[in-house]
């Protein structure tokens, strides 16, 4: 899993800096990207340009405490993944969330 989590962090990396919301159509959108007990998967939600929602619809994390909630609030705030804070003690499931969304969003960019 730490290989998968690695490239995972790797491909997301590559997407931050070319990520565009405003040339995503409106819709929602699914990925997955690996935690640390497994796949977390996201709903990323767009409307009007701008990232509406981010849902964690199913995982196997078990520290995953305040992450979740976390991670959603600093994406939606931020309007992607650059420049959000990893939620400390829940670190894996925060970047699975984020590596997540960027894969989700970069899928339907146009």
């Amino acid at each position: 899993q730490a290989k998968e989590r690695a490239q995972g962090s790797i491909d997301a990396v590559k997407l931050v800096d070319t990520l565009d919301t405003k040339r995503v159509p409106d819709g929602i959108y699914h990925d997955s990207s690996v935690g640390y007990s497994g796949e977390v998967f996201v709903e990323v939600s767009v409307a009007g340009g701008r990232i509406s929602d981010v849902k964690v619809t199913r995982h196997t994390e078990k520290q995953w405490y305040s992450s979740i909630t976390d991670t959603r609030r600093q994406i939606l705030l931020k309007q992607g993944a650059k420049g959000v804070d990893a939620t400390s003690g829940a670190t894996i499931t925060s970047e699975a969330m984020l590596n997540a969304t960027l894969k989700a969003l970069a899928k339907a960019q146009k």
